[in-house]
């Protein structure tokens, strides 16, 4: 004997197929949200720290001599060779190495070719820093380094 389905058979499965497939719509939507979010408070960090680097440079504009190539370090007598100037040449130097690994281990990778995202922009800026600062290489270029 075949037994006759009714609505209700049919009904109470499809209401968990659809209630499963909303709740699996929601946690890829909630995921997604939650990861722009925690990119968004990156970034908001990282620029908050390039504002302390912009501090560090007005409150002693002496430490632009850390780019090679700023008009300050053809200036005699701007260009400090003491050993006080020279440390706190090294300490803004490690300050923005500290800053590149906060913010570049925690971005997202880059992206290529023309989808460019905000990590392209910190790789950027990094290697840009890199060519620009002789203190920078010489710290990175040190025996020890690789703990860095």
């Amino acid at each position: 004997m075949v037994a006759q389905m009714s609505f209700k058979d049919i009904a109470g499965p499809l209401v968990s197929m659809f209630a499963a497939a909303i709740s699996i719509l929601f946690f890829v939507l909630s995921f997604r949200l939650s990861r722009r979010m925690a990119d968004r408070s990156l970034n908001l960090e990282a620029h908050k720290m390039l504002l302390d680097l912009n501090r560090q440079l007005i409150a002693d504009p002496r430490l632009w001599v850390f780019y090679d190539d700023h008009p300050l370090c053809d200036n005699r007598e701007l260009n400090d060779q003491s050993s006080l100037f020279q440390a706190k040449l090294e300490a803004f130097a490690f300050l923005q190495l500290n800053m590149f690994e906060i913010v570049l281990l925690e971005v997202p990778e880059p992206a290529t070719g023309e989808d460019r995202n905000p990590s392209n922009v910190w790789c950027d800026f990094f290697f840009d820093t890199l060519d620009r600062s002789r203190v920078m290489r010489s710290i990175l270029d040190r025996p020890n380094s690789s703990k860095i």
